[in-house]
């Protein structure tokens, strides 16, 4: 397997891990939500959290230096016009069947797409934050931003405690930007840090234990909460001690995606990606 080949092998499995943790989570909030119970995915749930979402936003970054460079009118149609594509239609089709058609209101249906351009709608929030994410950090590479000053902004909005502002976008870009700008800024040292852990196997697996004893005892001490429908962490929560777990996590599972890449009967998991890297750079391949 040549090198582009197995790093995108193992980002496709970092993916198909990262489809799990978010379905996990919510057949677990909504089997929750029924019975009034936790079950042992709510816990295996509460461990993740530091990184679930971090590591979703990280990866996404990853390869945007690719296509940083082009003109507006291509990079818009590669990371800006796809992800706003996608969360169009599937916005319009969710508020139609739950809305239209669900309530026979069709002017409460107009209302929440005319809204959903705005305030992104229901699940579909982290599409609609991947183009605006994009979109900014082009901004700060057009306007020559030092990448590590902008590394150090987005680390002090997502410290800060900008919540409930009243604009979802606001809220969700304060948290998350900085592991989407940590992906697309530091890939080269996280691609070498993947390489290194292929390549020393045994010392990784200790590590990533070492992470995952360290993370446990911050997740359930210090205040946690477990509730059907909602995870209270404890020290975890703490402004910078959470940025710092969601990193590591972050680089924990990218690890852990690599060395399970390299196991032939884990190969499924890469398939759980919906939109394959490979498949992607293949079918571009055979445009004009």
């Amino acid at each position: 397997m040549s090198g582009n080949a197995n790093r995108l092998s193992w980002v496709d499995t970092a993916k198909g891990l990262s489809i799990i943790l978010v379905v996990m989570m919510h057949s677990a909030y909504g089997v929750g939500e029924e019975t009034g119970q936790a079950g042992i995915l709510h816990w295996i749930i509460a461990w993740a959290t530091p990184f679930r979402m971090p590591e979703f936003f990280l990866i996404s970054g990853l390869f945007l230096s690719q296509v940083i460079a082009r003109d507006w009118l291509k990079f818009a149609d590669r990371r800006i016009v796809h992800y706003f594509y996608f969360y169009a239609l599937w916005a319009v089709l969710q508020i139609v069947f739950k809305v239209g058609l669900g309530t026979g209101d069709p002017l409460s249906m107009l209302q929440q797409i005319a809204l959903a351009v705005v305030d992104p709608y229901g699940v579909l929030w982290f599409i609609y934050m991947l183009a605006v994410f994009s979109l900014m950090t082009k901004v700060l590479w057009d306007l020559r931003v030092n990448s590590w000053v902008a590394l150090g902004l987005a680390a002090v909005l997502q410290i800060l405690p900008i919540h409930d502002t009243g604009s979802y976008i606001v809220d969700q870009f304060a948290e998350y930007f900085v592991y989407f700008f940590a992906g697309y800024a530091l890939a080269p040292w996280i691609f070498r840090a993947v390489d290194w852990a292929q390549e020393h196997v045994t010392v990784s697996l200790g590590l990533l234990a070492l992470y995952a004893v360290v993370n446990g005892l911050l997740v359930f001490t210090g205040g946690f909460e477990m509730q059907p429908v909602h995870i209270e962490t404890g020290f975890a929560s703490l402004p910078v001690l959470h940025l710092a777990l969601a990193l590591a996590g972050s680089l924990a599972l990218c690890t852990s995606a690599a060395l399970l890449a390299k196991l032939p009967f884990m190969d499924w998991l890469r398939w759980l990606a919906p939109i394959r890297s490979s498949s992607i750079s293949a079918f571009r391949s055979r445009w004009p």
